[in-house]
């Protein structure tokens, strides 16, 4: 009975969590359309080096560092009949909505101060809402079901930001100074339509409830790591055990290093590919799709491996390849068909990693304090952000070939902070199971 219990409440809502992770979506396919347009922009129409280009790249992070913890502990501590994330979502998603197309205007108009107010105004934006976009999901979903939820808001996430790859690839015109405003007014649809149909769809209170009501069911006392699970104390509790607090470092630190190697790339490949590869135009956004397509096709299978076989080791595994793929790219310059293949197996890398050291971190801490850390979590993805594109611009001024090398370093530095953490693996559903069994007995 306890089996057949147990594992009918382990049962993810597959519907509930992909509605709640559409706000994600809209969020993320703005990071493609940004990171890979943006730079032409200041390079092409503003003519800036790539070393200014990164610079000013790097404000969205500097921005992020700030404001991505004040508004998760914010998050933690509201008390609004919506909810706690969803106001903002739905705040945040609203202003994006409008300040989205005025970066293209602003670039039409050839106003570079007119494009950083643009950029200030939707960085503001997405960060009143990005941590939230991620700690709704986490906040639905019971603790030994939360990789396979991130499996399934990535391929949300991932499946929108393919879209928007290929409208790079089609309304891009390989021309001196292409019209990027279609573009852009297509970025602030999917913002809208994404947080509208949330809106409507997803009640965050009832689907809080029904998690505590299937953690219950499962045998999972939260009551064992959350003290207080009232609104006036959200964001208060912090993570006592010191051996706890180490593994969160090793963590947050593979989470450092894995954005200063993924944004090296994301940041620089549509300059990259047109130096080495040929592709002009948006033609640079086939290798961001097939980057995807990798990781859409592993989020599921590489989350279900993790129910068996544990997070860590499907991080350190993703890690190996995350690490080699790139030295591929460095050690075997100019471009072959077969290259698809190593950017295909990157993605499948990138998912691994991402996927399961952020539900480590939220493993090692109360439900209470899911803002909180995933606050600090996209605080530590920021500053990698901030430091990478100025790096990596002067690794491209002097020597652009060096870029893969660039991040082949840090994805190796990211696969030992990986081994360096002891705590986050998920509570097997199986080992549920065995408890709930065992209670009875007794």
């Amino acid at each position: 009975m306890a089996d057949t219990a147990t594992r009918r409440a382990a049962k993810l809502d597959n519907r509930a969590i992909a509605l709640a992770s559409l706000p994600f979506m809209g969020m993320i396919s703005f990071w493609q359309v940004y990171d890979g347009i943006v730079p032409k922009m200041l390079t092409g129409t503003f003519g800036l080096s790539n070393s200014l280009t990164g610079a000013i790249m790097a404000i969205d992070n500097v921005f992020g560092l700030f404001l991505l913890p004040l508004f998760g502990i914010l998050s933690d501590r509201c008390a609004s009949k919506l909810g706690r994330r969803t106001p903002f979502i739905l705040l945040g998603s609203g202003i994006a909505t409008l300040s989205v197309p005025l970066i293209a205007i602003a670039n039409n108009a050839g106003s570079l101060s007119l494009l950083i107010c643009a950029i200030l105004i939707t960085l503001l934006a997405i960060c009143m809402y990005r941590t939230m976009t991620v700690a709704i999901v986490a906040d639905i979903t019971p603790r030994p079901l939360r990789t396979k939820a991130d499996s399934v808001q990535k391929i949300v996430g991932y499946a929108g930001t393919g879209v928007m790859l290929v409208a790079i690839s089609v309304m891009v015109p390989n021309v001196e100074r292409p019209d990027y405003l279609p573009l852009f007014l297509l970025q602030a649809a999917f913002v809208l339509v994404s947080a509208v149909v949330y809106g409507l769809l997803v009640k965050e209170p009832a689907l809080v409830q029904k998690m505590h009501q299937k953690s219950l069911e499962m045998g999972i006392r939260e009551d064992e790591v959350e003290k207080d699970d009232s609104p006036e104390a959200g964001g208060k509790e912090r993570v006592a055990d010191r051996s706890m607090r180490l593994s969160i470092a090793m963590l947050l630190a593979a989470t450092f290093f894995y954005y200063m190697s993924y944004n090296a790339m994301t940041t620089n490949i549509s300059r990259y590919a047109d130096i080495f590869y040929g592709m002009a135009g948006g033609s640079y956004a086939i290798i961001n799709i097939v980057t995807i397509v990798g990781a859409l096709e592993s989020y599921v299978p590489l989350a279900n491996l993790s129910l068996k076989v544990g997070r860590k080791k499907v991080a350190l595994a993703s890690s190996v390849v995350m690490v080699s793929c790139p030295l591929v790219l460095w050690l075997v310059p100019g471009f072959s068909p077969v290259l698809y293949l190593v950017f295909l197996l990157m993605g499948v890398s990138l998912g691994g990693v991402d996927m399961c050291v952020y539900t480590m971190i939220l493993e090692c801490c109360s439900s209470n304090s899911v803002g909180r850390y995933s606050g600090y979590y996209y605080t530590v993805s920021m500053a990698a952000q901030v430091i990478t594109p100025i790096l990596s611009g002067v690794v491209m001024d002097v020597n652009p070939a060096m870029l893969f090398a660039y991040i082949t370093g840090m994805g190796v530095l990211m696969g030992l902070s990986v081994a360096g953490a002891k705590h986050g693996d998920a509570i097997l559903i199986d080992e549920v199971v065995r408890r709930e069994e065992a209670a009875e007995a007794e």
